[in-house]
């Protein structure tokens, strides 16, 4: 079958959300891995965006089986097999919405290493979204008896639908009450933490931008009765399934900013002149100097050009010069410098 109305929404919707999802966790693993930071938080997000795909996969087939569409213009074998498509791919969407929650709980807890207060809270969020996927998943096995029921054609046992969306509802609410508590302990954390103003401002917004999350979580809500009709569950599970993707990709992206910010770093040094003459690695340390600043260790990078022509060919050499400046003054508790270190900018003093 050709997808339909919001059949054909939610396949476009599961494109898109692939297409964001997977160059940003890419990205997200290559900045970690640069910058020598690979952490659990990054493998819960790996896990996450695996079981996504598989779950985006999963409700893009069921386009081409009528999703969307009521079960009187869907062939009997399409409903029946979207149908159980559609059975099998919730265990998917609790499972990766967890690992999403566990990954962004997880990169708090190295900013909170040393606060027991927060630490103690981010791992009853992990406990608390792993324990709800869990019972989601106990719950949905047990919908149907026997389990095959809902998507056979001669059923001879019985379903008990509105468990369906009692239990849907039961795991939104604690995906809204989890993502409203990921967005809310990063301000917390980073209130008192020595750094400019509008960094910091910005790189809260990027650790709560994850809240995003549950505006898609609670559109969802109300769809969630449909699934009370067990006739047209392939009608009902597109809304659901289209805004079950908007989440977890959404949840995925801002989840994995806070992890690129060194990116900026990058972007912000190629906006300077990149044809500049030759600077004095001495003239730039006297600068540094008279600046007094106090920092553990600073590293300045002198670039100078050499070219050397010949005959035929002009080649430019690009020469490195190291020079690393150690002051006695420490500005930065070791914690700081630790949460620098993960969120990818620097913590600079400097005293007049």
């Amino acid at each position: 079958m050709q997808p339909k109305d919001g059949g054909a929404t939610l396949l476009w919707v599961g494109a898109l959300m692939l297409g964001i999802s997977w160059p940003t966790v890419i990205l997200r693993v290559i900045v970690r891995s640069w910058k020598r930071n690979f952490g659990k938080d990054d493998m819960w997000m790996v896990i996450g965006l695996v079981l996504f795909t598989v779950c985006a996969s999963m409700c893009m087939v069921t386009c081409f089986y009528g999703s969307g569409q009521l079960s009187k213009d869907i062939p009997t074998a399409d409903r029946l097999t979207g149908t159980k498509i559609y059975f099998v791919l919730e265990f998917f969407y609790a499972s990766s919405a967890s690992a999403i929650k566990c990954s962004i709980a997880l990169t708090l807890h190295r900013i909170a290493d040393t606060r027991r207060n927060f630490v103690w809270a981010i791992w009853i969020i992990v406990a608390l979204c792993l324990a709800a996927a869990f019972i989601f998943c106990v719950v949905v096995l047990n919908i149907c008896h026997p389990i095959d029921t809902l998507w056979s054609e001669h059923p001879t046992g019985t379903c008990n639908m509105k468990l369906d969306s009692d239990i849907s509802f039961f795991f939104s609410v604690v995906e809204i009450i989890t993502d409203f508590a990921l967005a809310i302990m990063p301000a917390i954390l980073l209130w008192n933490v020595q750094m400019k103003f509008r960094v910091k401002v910005s790189v809260i917004l990027m650790l709560g931008m994850a809240a995003f999350a549950s505006c898609a979580t609670i559109v969802r809500l109300r769809f969630l009765s449909n699934y009370s009709n067990p006739n047209e569950f392939m009608y009902a599970g597109a809304d659901i399934a289209t805004w079950s993707l908007i989440e977890e990709g959404v949840g995925i992206c801002a989840g994995s900013l806070s992890a690129l910010r060194p990116l900026l770093s990058i972007f912000g040094s190629s906006n300077g002149p990149s044809d500049s003459s030759t600077v004095s690695a001495s003239n730039r340390f006297a600068g540094s100097k008279r600046a007094d600043i106090n920092l553990d260790t600073f590293h300045q990078i002198v670039d100078s050009v050499v070219r050397d022509v010949d005959a035929e060919s002009q080649k430019q050499i690009l020469k490195e010069t190291e020079v690393t400046v150690t002051s006695n003054n420490r500005t930065t508790s070791p914690a700081e410098w630790h949460e620098n270190q993960v969120l990818g900018w620097q913590n600079k003093s400097f005293e007049p």
